[in-house]
């Protein structure tokens, strides 16, 4: 039963991927069928991500209440039916309305798969990487199925294929656990309460408190680059005169996230951590640069695809660092890194939305760059931490004596 929910966690993390990029990749569309303009794209983007990190806080509570089974359902239940009304109604307002709905739902699956990977697998750090190698499969086919069938005339057929999508994946996840809830070795428990040693712990001890602190600033900008980059590049190459490549621009920017992560999981166990974000967040420094002076389409699409990869280990590769230097509360260190991210995306979009509003490419590129500085200033202060000599074996050692 473990093994078959973590199966369906592939599926989820796909999902969670197609929810994260949609509406940066209807953005063309939008604009011009509602007469919108970037700041109205950004309202979108903020109401799915609040929605995200409102799934985010809210689902151990439902997990601790009810089963990390039941809160998947619901979850894929909230989600259909708000896409369900949609077929009633092409409204502006019932847009942003459900934005917030679908982002509330990513954020469930998420972080309930992830917390259910932590609770049953002594292997999560490598399972959680598979998992992330999905997310970005996600986000990569959607642009695609968008530049083949999508117009201006016909954009909402993509939320219809995204509905029958999630009914198929409801029926398949009913079916499953009816089939096998009376399985003994499900761990369909209720999550523990958090401990008190681990408010204790963020009271007591200041150096790792401002450790982790560091570590949640980290998450907050780099999500503020990632899910923005990737949200408004269509826009950013509409922008540049780039409508032709506008929409598969998203693409070469998983296709580059998907390669990357997966080398950096066949490297992982040689890996510095602190050393390889020092080296990601620079490297992501100079592509941010070389794109904003470039002006042909087909060295931006290179450029974007190297922006990718270089993205492509930031986030989990902190995320192990921080739950390395907490080791005993990772549970409550993946709830604050995913809450910040999802934070990071939601602000910063104001920001981008705003910068693409003033005609400019080099201050759109020029705020996505100074985040990355910053980056690279909180990469260089955890090279210089104890932490710095971390490979996966220690991480999966300090994992087993949870």
């Amino acid at each position: 039963m473990r093994r078959g929910t973590y199966l369906f966690g592939f599926v989820f993390f796909f999902l969670v991927g197609v929810i994260h990029i949609s509406t940066g990749s209807l953005t063309p569309f939008l604009m011009e069928f509602f007469d919108k303009t970037t700041d109205d794209i950004s309202i979108i983007i903020f109401m799915q991500f609040t929605g995200f990190l409102t799934g985010v806080v809210i689902s151990p509570l439902i997990v601790k209440k009810y089963s990390h089974h039941k809160t998947l359902t619901l979850a894929l239940t909230i989600m259909i039916l708000a896409i369900g009304i949609f077929f009633f109604t092409k409204d502006w307002k019932y847009i942003v309305f459900m934005a917030f709905l679908l982002g509330y739902g990513a954020g469930t699956l998420e972080t309930t798969v992830g917390f259910f990977v932590i609770a049953n697998f002594k292997s999560n750090v490598e399972k959680m990487s598979k998992l992330e190698v999905l997310f970005g499969m996600g986000a990569l086919s959607f642009p695609i199925l968008i530049n083949l069938f999508i117009s201006t005339e016909n954009w909402y057929f993509s939320y219809y294929y995204l509905f029958y999508f999630l009914f198929i994946i409801l029926i398949g996840w009913l079916i499953f656990i009816s089939k096998f809830r009376k399985d003994s070795n499900l761990n369909e428990g209720k999550m523990n309460s958090p401990e008190v040693g681990a408010v204790q712990f963020f009271i007591g001890d200041k150096k790792k408190s401002k450790q982790l602190l560091l570590f949640i600033f980290f998450a907050f900008l780099y999500a503020g680059i990632e899910t923005n980059f990737a949200n408004f590049l269509p826009s950013i190459m509409i922008n540049q005169n780039q409508e032709q490549v506008s929409l598969i621009s998203v693409s070469f920017f998983w296709v580059g996230i998907i390669i990357g992560r997966i080398v950096i999981g066949l490297l992982s166990r040689k890996l510095n951590f602190s050393r390889y974000l020092l080296f990601s967040c620079s490297f992501l420094i100079v592509f941010l640069v070389v794109f904003s002076y470039m002006h042909h389409p087909i060295l931006q699409l290179i450029c974007i695809f190297l922006i990718g990869v270089s993205i492509a280990g930031i986030f989990p590769i902190a995320l192990t660092l921080a739950s390395i230097v907490i080791q005993r509360y990772i549970d409550e260190v993946t709830s604050l890194f995913i809450a910040s991210a999802s934070f990071g995306g939601a602000l910063i979009s104001f920001l981008i939305g705003w910068s693409l509003n003033q005609d400019t490419l080099l201050l759109t590129m020029g705020i996505f760059t100074a985040m990355a500085v910053i980056l690279v200033g909180i990469s260089m202060k955890i090279k210089n931490t104890k932490i710095e000599h971390i490979s996966i074996d220690s991480q999966t050692a300090s994992l087993k004596t949870q």
